[in-house]
């Protein structure tokens, strides 16, 4: 005798999503957000973005750290205890870039003369700094002023 093999939609019968998973998936292109290349510049946009030929940056670039001068004066006394102090002048010489910082923010009142570069520098900053008689090289505003020129 042939054994006769059920259909599955009547295997199914009586089971309220008949193998779809939850009742919203069964229904038309919405399921799937839309048919073809619709959403392509919206919610689909990284699946189409090699055929567009453009590369898409979805996080913002990280910030560099931000240091008050409080801070600078204690890691130019650690630095003096370790004697990794270097000097030019009158001066101590801070690197931004060396000592792992992007900007010098107007909190605290400079203690020593320091020589800054690579850093940059809020406005009160730069005033309490030079007041001080500090001198400040900022390397890092040169580089944004020659890419705002091309």
């Amino acid at each position: 005798m042939v054994v006769r093999k059920r259909k599955k939609k009547n295997k199914l019968r009586g089971k309220r999503t008949h193998g779809k998973g939850n009742t919203k998936n069964k229904r038309g292109a919405g399921c799937k957000g839309g048919r073809g290349r619709a959403g392509s510049k919206k919610h689909k946009k990284m699946l189409y973005a090699l055929v567009e030929g453009r590369k898409y940056r979805l996080k913002p670039k990280p910030k560099g750290k931000a240091i008050t001068i409080e801070e600078l004066n204690k890691i130019v006394e650690d630095l003096k205890k370790q004697k990794k102090v270097s000097y030019e002048g009158d001066y101590i010489l801070i690197d931004g870039k060396a000592l792992g910082f992007e900007k010098i923010l107007a909190r605290g009142v400079p203690e020593e003369k320091m020589k800054i570069i690579n850093a940059k520098l809020s406005e009160r900053a730069k005033n309490l700094l030079l007041d001080y008689g500090s001198v400040i090289e900022e390397v890092a505003e040169a580089k944004k002023e020659a890419s705002s020129e091309k």
